[in-house]
């Protein structure tokens, strides 16, 4: 009997359990969504970083195919997934923050640890899950039938979720499966995705480290002799001007430091020495900024120090943005700079 016939089989002789299903798939959806919510407030808060959270409620098909696939005496109650949410995040290190914010934020947690239950010689990349119910943090009304109900959290890398992408569309599910040829070549494929997300850790706690001593430099007075490149240039430009936002959009300071580097500065210090030279024409080069750019962008905020720094190299070379700015604004603050003997000396 093929899979289609059997499903179809299974409406028939089921209707009272396809009619349980349907009638308890719209609060499963809205426990997925909740929980998501939730794991997604968390993540930003605790500075986890992540790539994705998603989630889904199972569908009738994905029901009645799974069911068909295994034995269950009580599908209803056995099945964890009929909610589901996916984290899938950067770095392996950061599993530990993500774990505490499940067990802090829900309730009736049950860890499902994939990665390991493989072994160390078995097919696949996978990863943890964790089946929980709503925590006590979700109360009143709108959760009173959400609460008894399981939502089941995968929790992945990026490359682990890469490899589930690969693994989803390839017909070896089990390793008995695999062509010996094929088996070694498979192994050790899901074995440097492993090594690479190890790599990456490894990565970022180098460059912790790196940020560590540059911020230490602060105190000894050889910041400024720090090599130039974007980590760098983000803490001057917090050290420079601590007042001012960092940044009025997200990548605002990576391409305000695109531009420089075609100009070949190598330390901070040489970026230093343009921005003092300035630094008495300041208040006119923001006010003029800001009555320029309040409508269009900053709607009433104060500029950033990004586009403070950008705007002072940009007079400086004449025109070093590719994005240069209004050619009366320059000229505005050109004309002042002279008017009031406003350049200073590094």
């Amino acid at each position: 009997m093929s899979e289609e016939s059997s499903i179809d089989l299974l409406w028939k002789n089921n209707t009272e359990l396809v009619r349980d299903f349907l009638q308890t798939r719209d609060d499963y959806e809205q426990l997925c969504s909740e929980v998501a919510y939730i794991l997604k407030k968390s993540l930003i808060k605790e500075k986890v970083q992540f790539s994705a959270v998603t989630y889904r409620a199972k569908t009738l098909n994905s029901f009645l195919e799974k069911i068909t696939r295994k034995s269950y005496s009580d599908p209803l109650k056995e099945i964890t997934d009929f909610a589901g949410v996916r984290i899938v995040y950067l770095y392996q290190d950061d599993l530990e923050k993500i774990e505490n914010i499940v067990r802090r934020e829900f309730s009736g947690i049950e860890k499902v640890d994939k990665i390991n239950e493989k072994g160390l010689d078995k097919f696949g990349y996978t990863a943890v899950h964790f089946v929980v119910k709503l925590g006590k943090g979700s109360s009143g009304a709108r959760y009173d039938d959400l609460k008894k109900l399981n939502c089941e959290i995968q929790v992945r890398t990026v490359l682990q979720d890469a490899w589930a992408i690969i693994d989803h569309h390839l017909i070896y599910k089990r390793e008995s499966d695999i062509p010996t040829k094929l088996q070694r070549k498979l192994n050790g494929l899901a074995g440097l995705f492993e090594t690479a997300d190890n790599q990456f850790d490894n990565i970022r706690r180098e460059r912790d480290a790196y940020l560590e001593k540059v911020d230490e430099s602060k105190d000894s007075g050889n910041f400024l002799k720090n090599e130039l490149n974007l980590d760098t240039f983000i803490s001057y430009l917090t050290w420079k001007f601590p007042d001012y936002d960092l940044k009025f959009f997200e990548n605002q300071p990576e391409i305000v430091y695109r531009d420089i580097r075609r100009y070949k500065q190598k330390t901070l210090q040489d970026i230093d020495n343009i921005v003092q030279k300035y630094k008495n024409a300041i208040p006119i080069i923001k006010n003029k900024l800001e009555e320029e750019y309040r409508d269009l962008y900053y709607k009433g905020q104060d500029i950033s120090s990004s586009l403070l720094v950008s705007t002072i190299l940009d007079i400086e070379f004449d025109g070093y943005m590719k994005a240069n700015l209004p050619v009366d604004v320059k000229e505005f603050i050109r004309d002042n700079l002279k008017k009031e003997d406003l350049l200073g000396t590094t």
